[in-house]
């Protein structure tokens, strides 16, 4: 017994001895790999989750070989104090620059001995890992045609525009009149990526966002077609720039630095894959055939939808087969069109949460247009809304707290409308999703329901009686009531 206590504190000895003499080698490694602005040979010295700031791991080498170009050749680097933590090892060093001042910077080390990320590359980037997190801004927000909706100033005008918070889109747009009025100067055109493919539009570099008493500057945005009530759209302004805490209860955003981030409340951590610009989660879909598939799905705040499948997903599971389908629309992407079909499934499954009755979108698969998509979906806002939730960015983890409506019912379809409860009970028309439908040309999303044949709008509470209407094959009468006048209509 004793001599294999001994052997086991040999081994555990010699371990310890072995990282700590491969700390030196790898840091020696690090110093000939950025004298040569050896990308490939830096590589094999980071961890898996090595980033440059907030950025994804997938985007070492664009960071990498930008802070190669923008320095002069490293002359040396001098090691510091070494500090051996649990789960990781902290090295002081000093890089010098030949005709430069030496700039100070911390080299971090896995329990592996690979690098998880340099202090000095973070603040090239204005991210400090070791900060206190500290509350920088609330911003209040209203829900604006099932959006986020958000006001902020745009460089020099005093005008304020009205943006929907979009967590599913990588950069900013504009529409024409607003971009006019917020003195946009268009620089070159671009790719944009939209829901179903891409399309060329005008873009414009170095903007300054006003948002509460935050600035953020050198922003650039692009110009698309006017959409809804919104001058425009914007998310990753704010995910990129700070840890964001979106409130439903209280119906505000609140913004924190970078930092050492440390989660009070009680919700497991989501970890997110970002490395196509979206925070990117896992999901599980059971469809009313039993058939189940699991995929990636962005975090939307910008899809009307509970739930969207893109084509390719669509098609690689076979998914429209397994779908009672409710309506077939079009999808509307800042100007981009694709065909979708709709109805519900008994599960979808999240982090640990379960939906029933979940509505679900799932776009047509263009053979020719089958690899545009960066995800399999996206998680829309009828489902993001029953949580509080906080991105942060810097550790790629996002927490879903429930919130007030976290049990209520799932919107459904009736009719070619997309209906769902508010925090009042009141029963809303969230989409008119058929337009062709001449009945339905003078209903306005925003309108509420009073009855739809016996029913009342408080019966539909019950899942029974929506299945009851959902039925009907003789049709549907309903009452519905909007800028103070009723009217019945029969679909």
């Amino acid at each position: 017994m004793k001599k294999g206590l001994l052997l086991s504190m040999l081994f555990i000895s010699f371990i310890i001895n072995a990282q700590k003499s491969s700390v030196p080698k790898a840091l020696k490694a690090f110093e000939l790999s950025f004298q040569q602005k050896d990308y490939n040979a830096i590589k094999t010295l980071l961890a898996p989750e090595f980033t440059v700031g907030v950025g994804d791991s997938s985007s070492n080498e664009f960071y990498l070989t930008g802070i190669f170009k923008a320095f002069p050749v490293l002359d040396s680097m001098q090691i510091g104090k070494s500090t051996a933590m649990k789960k990781e090892t902290r090295v002081a060093v000093h890089f010098f620059f030949k005709g430069k001042e030496k700039r100070p910077a911390e080299i971090v080390f896995n329990k592996e001995n690979k690098i998880l990320y340099v202090t000095f590359f973070d603040a090239l980037y204005k991210v400090d890992r070791n900060a206190e997190v500290k509350k920088l801004a609330s911003i209040p927000f209203e829900m604006l045609e099932n959006g986020i909706a958000i006001k902020i100033k745009l460089n020099k005008s005093d005008r304020e525009f009205v943006m929907l918070f979009d967590t599913g889109a990588d950069g900013m747009a504009l529409n024409p009149d607003s971009a006019h009025k917020a003195g946009v100067v268009v620089t070159n055109n671009k790719s944009a990526a939209v829901v179903g493919g891409s399309q060329q539009v005008q873009y414009s570099a170095d903007n300054t966002i006003y948002i509460g008493n935050q600035i953020i500057k050198n922003q650039g945005l692009v110009i698309f077609p006017k959409s809804g009530a919104f001058d425009g759209l914007f998310g990753a302004n704010l995910l990129r720039n700070y840890i964001t805490k979106v409130n439903f209860d209280t119906k505000t955003i609140d913004l924190y630095n970078f930092g050492n981030f440390v989660y009070e409340g009680k919700v497991k951590p989501l970890v997110f894959d970002y490395k196509t610009g979206l925070p990117v989660v896992k999901m599980n879909l059971t469809f009313s055939d039993n058939k189940k598939a699991e995929g990636n799905f962005a975090i939307d705040t910008g899809a009307s939808y509970d739930l969207i499948a893109y084509g390719p997903f669509n098609h690689k599971h076979n998914l429209q087969a397994s779908l009672k389908t409710e309506y077939t629309s079009t999808n509307f992407s800042l100007g981009h069109q694709t065909q979708i079909v709709c109805g519900a499934i008994p599960n979808v499954g999240i982090n640990g949460n379960n939906f029933p009755n979940v509505t679900i979108a799932l776009q047509e698969y263009q053979e020719e247009n089958k690899n545009w998509a960066s995800a399999d979906g996206s998680l829309g806002i009828d489902l993001i809304k029953r949580f509080n939730f906080t991105i942060d960015l810097l550790h790629k983890t996002v927490y879903l707290e429930p919130n007030k409506s976290f049990a209520k019912l799932s919107s459904f379809y009736v009719s070619g409308l997309d209906l769902d409860f508010d925090e009042k009970n009141n029963l809303i028309v969230t989409r008119v999703l058929d337009t062709k439908k001449d009945e339905l040309k003078n209903v306005k999303t925003g309108a509420k329901v009073i009855q739809i044949n016996d029913f009342e709008a408080k019966d539909l509470l019950n899942p029974a009686n929506i299945k009851k209407v959902k039925e009907n094959t003789a049709g549907n009468d309903l009452i519905i009531e909007q800028a103070g006048q009723s009217m019945r209509i029969s679909l």
